[in-house]
């Protein structure tokens, strides 16, 4: 009788073990992306779904969502616990990608929430960040006049745009320059110019003008440049006028 009652025990941990160490396949279906690619904008999105098993249980259907670029929507972090839904009669969980600001290939994971001590349950997918590239930028100074030798500043900040009107990637890098109406230069000074886009799509700078006469305007152009460094059409101007 002991024999037949050990023997029970045993082919019952047995077979919850066998349960235990079920595939990936039996907990979760591949990875759904929107799309494979992105713009590198901080601003684009990408929605993410998982299919979950029927007969996953309970404590599974709380998922983990991870990425290793850019942030989820919701959580606005690399990491979202999302709870799968019941949706047309299958178990889903969804997440929404917004794009980094830097381009390359971004990692994207869904594990349960309480994993298996036996075995790791995850399924993976990549999504291209391509680099959103320059095709506008807009000088914006903080105010139309200055005091002369550099009793005075003026806040000026560019802002760089693609094709689409979104962010740019970081990297992107801008000239300022300064000159007066007849095309001298206007040898003003520029402080704590930050020239390459960040996570903001922005470069900015401190502008102090030299000694010059009241009533004379500057104009101050930002110019983005190519990957060489070289000036390309892309450009914006404003003026300022000593008024002090």
């Amino acid at each position: 009788m002991k024999l037949t009652y050990y023997t029970l025990f045993l082919l019952i941990v047995l077979a919850a073990c066998g349960k235990e160490r079920a595939t990936v396949a039996e907990v979760f279906y591949p990875i759904v992306l929107g799309d494979s690619t992105i713009a590198a904008d901080g601003q684009s999105t990408v929605s993410v779904s998982v299919r979950l098993s029927d007969e996953a249980a309970a404590d599974r259907k709380t998922v983990v969502f991870s990425t290793t670029g850019g942030s989820f929507t919701v959580s606005g972090n690399s990491k979202q616990t999302v709870k799968a839904e019941f949706e047309n009669g299958q178990v889903i969980a969804r997440a929404v990608l917004r794009a980094p600001f830097r381009p390359g290939v971004i990692d994207i994971s869904v594990q349960p929430e309480f994993d298996s001590p036996v075995q790791e349950y995850v399924v993976k997918a990549s999504v291209t960040a391509l680099r959103s590239l320059p095709a506008s930028i807009k000088l914006e100074p903080s105010a139309l006049g200055i005091a002369s030798n550099f009793t005075g500043e003026v806040r000026l900040v560019g802002s760089v745009k693609n094709s689409a009107g979104k962010n740019v990637s970081s990297d992107v890098e801008v000239v300022f320059d300064n000159e007066l109406q007849n095309g001298a230069p206007a040898n003003g000074r520029f402080r704590e110019a930050r020239m390459v886009t960040g996570d903001s799509s922005k470069v900015s700078a401190w502008y102090g003008a030299s000694l010059l006469p009241i009533g004379t305007t500057i104009k101050i152009r930002a110019t983005v440049l190519d990957a060489d460094k070289n000036r390309t059409a892309i450009s914006d101007s404003t003026f300022i006028t000593i008024n002090l």
